[in-house]
C-alpha cells in the first residue's frame, strides 16, 4: 500500500476524482425513571476528495487529495438538551462561516431540539496528517474495501488543551466503508453484466460487529454502556434498477425489522451500485441504514462514494428517508 501511494505522485494527471462523504444523524425524545426528561440529538459527518488509482489486478486505490468542507459533529449535551456542542474540523483551523450556517440548518430541520438550546458550545479544530498518507483505501475487483490508511486527525485550535469530546470522524468513514463489503451482484454474474435476472438475494447480512465499533468511535461511554447485537441475519433484494448503453446501476434493500438492541431495530437498509459497463468501473457507491423503535425514535446513516468532475463542489446525495 505504502508503495502504490508512493507511486502516485509519478502518475500523469487526468486519474478520476471521487469525493467520499458520510452522515450520521439520530435523536431520542423520552423520560428517566418516569420523571426526568430525556432530549438528546447527534449528528456527525465528514468528506473527503480521493484521486483514483487503477491496479493491474483490477483493483482500485483512493489515495487523499482534500477536504471539500469542514468535517463536523453537533451534539446535545445532558439529558435535558438546553446546551449544544458543536465540534468542527478543517484544514485552515477555523470555518466560522461553517459553523453558521451548520447551526442554521439545524435550526431549521431539528426546531424541537433547537428551541431547548440556551447556550452553543464551539470548538474549532485544525487537520492535521499524522501518518505516511492523510487517508486511503483500496477497493478490489469484487467490489470489496480493505488496506485502510488513516493519518488525518483533528487537533483543537488551543492544542494541547482537550474538549472531552471524541472527534473520531475520519476512522468512523472507515467502518462505515466496511458496511459495504459484501456481494452486490449475482453468483452466475460476468462480464458483460447483462443479462441479468430480474431479481436476486445478497449474503446474509450480520452488522452487529460494524455497528458497535462505530458506536465506539461516536461516543466513549457506548463502548462500556451498549453492546447491540442483531437477532437475526437478513438479505437484501437486487434488481438493476437503471441502465444505459453506457452503465448499469443495481440497487439492493431490505425492512427487516430486526432488533438490535431494547426495542431498536434495523428498519431498512439500500446499497446502490453504479458501474461503467465496459470495465466495471465504480462511478458510485451509496449505502443507507434506519435504525428506530417502535415510536419512530432513532436515526439514519448513510454513506457514498461517487465520482465526481474536477469542478464540482458538493454531491448531491440520494435520500431515502
Amino acid at each position: 500500500m505504502i508503495f502504490i501511494m508512493l507511486a502516485a505522485s509519478l502518475l500523469p494527471a487526468g486519474n478520476p476524482t471521487y469525493r467520499l462523504e458520510y452522515q450520521i444523524c439520530g435523536s431520542v425524545v423520552s423520560r428517566l425513571l418516569l420523571f426526568i426528561p430525556l432530549h438528546v440529538y447527534y449528528e456527525a459527518s465528514a468528506a473527503i476528495d480521493l484521486t483514483a488509482l487503477p491496479q493491474p489486478n483490477g483493483a482500485t486505490c483512493f489515495i487523499y487529495k482534500g477536504i471539500p468542507r469542514p468535517a463536523y459533529i453537533l451534539r446535545t449535551l445532558g439529558f435535558s438538551g438546553k446546551s449544544l456542542a458543536l465540534l468542527t474540523a478543517s484544514e485552515e483551523g477555523d470555518g466560522n462561516n461553517f459553523v453558521d450556517k451548520i447551526l442554521m440548518q439545524w435550526r431549521n430541520q431539528a426546531p424541537e431540539f433547537a428551541g431547548r438550546v440556551k447556550t452553543v458550545k464551539k470548538f474549532p479544530h485544525r487537520l492535521i496528517i499524522t501518518g505516511p498518507e492523510a487517508f486511503a483505501f483500496e477497493r478490489d475487483s469484487h467490489g470489496y474495501y480493505k488496506n485502510f490508511t488513516v493519518g488525518l486527525e483533528p487537533r483543537y485550535r488551543y492544542h494541547p488543551a482537550k474538549t472531552g469530546f471524541y472527534f473520531k470522524v475520519f476512522p468512523t468513514l472507515v467502518e462505515l466503508l466496511k458496511l459495504l463489503n459484501h456481494r452486490f451482484t449475482p453468483p452466475q454474474a460476468a462480464a458483460p453484466f447483462s443479462p441479468f435476472p430480474a431479481e436476486w438475494t445478497g449474503d446474509m447480512l450480520d452488522f452487529s460487529d460494524n455497528l458497535n465499533r462505530v458506536a465506539a468511535l461516536l461516543e466513549k461511554a457506548v463502548e462500556s454502556l451498549v453492546t447491540v447485537k442483531q437477532k437475526n441475519p437478513f438479505r437484501l433484494n437486487f434488481r438493476v434498477s437503471d441502465s444505459t448503453a453506457e452503465w448499469i446501476e443495481i440497487c439492493g434493500q431490505s425492512f427487516p425489522d430486526v432488533p438490535l438492541w431494547k426495542g431498536i431495530m434495523i428498519k431498512e437498509v439500500f446499497h446502490r451500485v453504479r458501474l461503467r459497463l465496459a470495465d466495471r468501473m465504480l462511478l458510485s457507491d451509496e449505502f443507507w441504514m434506519g435504525i428506530r423503535n417502535s415510536k419512530g425514535q432513532g436515526g439514519f446513516g448513510r454513506l457514498q462514494l461517487k465520482m465526481i468532475d474536477s469542478g464540482e463542489n458538493m454531491l448531491a446525495a440520494r435520500t431515502y428517508r
